[in-house]
């Protein structure tokens, strides 16, 4: 009977001390107290009876606090995207997983409020991820700098029917069609219904020889079925003709225009470029460790094949080469010097043979002469 009425005792005592620390923590420090609050502001939901494939997407949403410390918003989002699998995509775009919707609601709210940049957060992970819960938020971000192409994709991907979608998916391509050299493109917008719109974007991008024509026309043409007169006829042309872009820009000393081709070629079709690496390794020509990097550092894991050749090449090998022209440049400059030197010592050292030879004739005369007038009188006198 005294053990049961102690325990409850102690209970009781364990639990008063629990409150004092807890309210002291808070009273010495303010930060902590509103961090804290911040963390209760975000949705408590019963993480165990969440949907089961968005479990760890919801996790990383619940407890993200709203601030993103020393990282840009854009590594916090891609980390973010990173915990939802393709099965949780399919069910945020079927609308299911409404713990994460909650939580995105929840950090807009706070991003009103206090935070800016979390709502470009929010905006980009409910575009890429197609959340068709969050369609307000969808809208908004198209009008929102740094994410508004992830949002016209997202509207272009739901295939919503409604006329403020149908609008802004037309004045989209509208533009593309007016400027497509500088609209970013929405992958979306490569499917059908709207890949026949988009032919006068793989027109321009083949007349202007820009980066990302063959993926582009790969997209169009050779994933889906071609229908339409303006479409077969920008798909009649060669399926790739970056490489031989790149290869003349090469040619050309046109290094940056050939590295953007580079980015986005197959890797299939980097090997080709070793002998041109080669050349420009041989003949020192300037661009050298720009290729070399673009083939033996950025893309020799997408082409394994590239290792045993970038192996025997140096890493950075332009300042070398610059150090050497000009080691060479003032050894140039100290042997002309020197041959400049010896011309000219040898010059001075004939004029002092030619000054000390007039000298003696000089003298030489000066001699016969007092001779001779030293002789003359002599003759008249004995006469």
């Amino acid at each position: 009977m005294l053990t049961q009425t102690r325990r409850p005792n102690q209970n009781l005592i364990a639990t008063m001390l629990s409150s004092l620390m807890l309210l002291s923590g808070v009273a010495g420090n303010p930060t902590s107290g509103r961090a804290e609050t911040a963390a209760h502001t975000l949705p408590s939901s019963d993480l165990g009876s969440a949907f089961p494939v968005c479990a760890p997407l919801a996790n990383q949403l619940r407890w993200h606090e709203p601030f993103f410390g020393t990282r840009e918003w854009r590594e916090v989002a891609q980390e973010t995207l990173s915990f939802a699998s393709p099965s949780c995509r399919q069910a945020l775009q079927n609308g299911q997983a409404q713990e994460v919707v909650t939580a995105l609601r929840t950090l807009e709210q706070w991003a009103n409020s206090r935070e800016p940049k979390l709502k470009r957060y929010v905006y980009r992970v409910a575009c890429q991820l197609r959340v068709s819960s969050l369609r307000e938020q969808i809208f908004a971000g198209t009008s929102e700098p740094g994410v508004y192409v992830d949002c016209v994709d997202a509207v272009f991907a739901l295939g919503w029917t409604d006329p403020e979608s149908t609008a802004l998916r037309a004045r989209y391509l509208d533009g593309l069609a007016k400027e497509p050299l500088t609209t970013p493109i929405p992958p979306s917008a490569l499917r059908s219904p709207y890949v026949e719109r988009m032919a006068p974007v793989l027109a321009a991008y083949d007349a202007a020889r820009l980066p990302k024509r063959d993926t582009l026309f790969a997209a169009m043409c050779l994933h889906q079925q071609v229908s339409g007169e303006a479409l077969k006829t920008v798909c009649s042309g060669p399926v790739e003709r970056e490489p031989q872009w790149a290869k003349e820009a090469l040619s050309t000393g046109n290094i940056s225009l050939a590295i953007s081709y580079l980015a986005t070629l197959p890797a299939s079709r980097l090997p080709e470029f070793l002998p041109l690496l080669h050349r420009f390794d041989q003949q020192h020509l300037a661009g050298r460790d720009r290729l070399h990097r673009m083939l033996c550092q950025q893309r020799v894991l997408a082409a394994p094949e590239l290792m045993p050749a970038c192996l025997t090449l140096r890493d950075e090998a332009e300042p070398r080469w610059l150090h050497e022209e000009k080691t060479k440049l003032v050894n140039d400059e100290l042997v002309e010097y020197h041959r400049v030197a010896v011309y000219v010592g040898k010059l001075l050292g004939l004029l002092s043979v030619l000054i000390i030879g007039h000298s003696i004739l000089v003298n030489r005369r000066r001699s016969l002469m007092q001779l001779a007038s030293t002789e003359l009188p002599a003759e008249h006198g004995a006469a």
